[in-house]
């Protein structure tokens, strides 16, 4: 119970500290702005103007609120380090694990706000161009969070022990990665099986394939969330499909975290 009550003060803390911080507002209005536009763009493009609205404002509810996810949970644990008010928190009777959980939650807390507004914008759009506001919209705009979930908790993690720069390199990279790493696998399985020569490929496929096949088993499937080609063409998303996904989203969340938790238990501040 005092964990539980420690980690929600912590949270709450967080949540109220990151909604006083200016850069969530930049973000959410220029993806609003964004999110506008998109009215434009299924103007001048070639396919339906609904199709664009979701496909494209769908991916702006994802990358703006990774953008979120990383300058406020890096902001924060960077914050807190850089000025020595961590060292006023732990003195207390306050458990690291219970801190970095606490703030954990109330950045998640801070994403889940940032994705209800957006996709609250995303149905006013939809409604001002006489669009449909189907199920498979409200899916899309539910996986983003779980998917934010992931890339929120490996922020976390790498701001217990790297700088700002760092920090938010390493974010990027896992976003990338995530959502490349299904393709990229794929690539690498096509050229093994086309390579007909004694090419270093033919003749190592297999292993390179082994090594490609546990990389990306070992990152986040973020590709698994992106669900705007649904949206787009109106294709409902079965209800196991987004059960799986979420529970697969809460148990790498909670692998990453407990890693965090390892490595800032062992982490001396001087």
């Amino acid at each position: 119970m005092l964990f539980l009550r420690e980690a929600y003060l912590i949270a709450l803390n967080s949540f109220r500290e990151a909604v006083r911080d200016k850069i969530p507002y930049v973000v959410l209005l220029v993806a609003i702005a964004l999110a506008a536009f998109s009215i434009l763009l299924g103007e001048w493009s070639v396919f339906d103007r609904e199709f664009v609205v979701k496909s494209v404002t769908v991916s702006i509810i994802s990358i703006s609120g990774f953008f979120i996810a990383v300058f406020a949970g890096v902001g924060q644990m960077q914050k807190e380090i850089s000025k020595k008010t961590i060292h006023t928190l732990l003195a207390k009777p306050v458990s690291r694990a219970a801190f970095l959980i606490g703030k954990y939650i109330g950045l998640l807390a801070l994403v889940a706000l940032h994705c209800i507004l957006l996709s609250l914008t995303l149905f006013v759009v939809l409604w001002s161009i006489g669009g449909q506001i189907g199920t498979s919209v409200v899916q899309a705009c539910y996986l983003v969070f779980p998917e934010l979930a992931i890339i929120l908790a490996f922020t976390v993690l790498f701001s217990t022990y790297s700088s700002t720069l760092i920090s938010s390199i390493f974010s990027v990279g896992i976003y990338l990665a995530g959502h490349l790493s299904d393709q990229i696998l794929k690539e690498v399985y096509f050229a093994y099986r086309i390579s007909e020569d004694g090419s270093f490929l033919r003749e190592h496929g297999k292993f390179v394939y082994d090594i490609a096949t546990g990389i990306h088993w070992l990152l986040p499937g973020l590709y698994r969330f992106n669900a705007s080609t649904q949206a787009a063409h109106s294709l409902t998303i079965e209800a196991s499909y987004l059960f799986w996904n979420s529970l697969y989203a809460v148990g790498y969340s909670g692998v990453v975290l407990a890693f965090a938790v390892l490595l800032f238990r062992k982490k001396d501040f001087v």
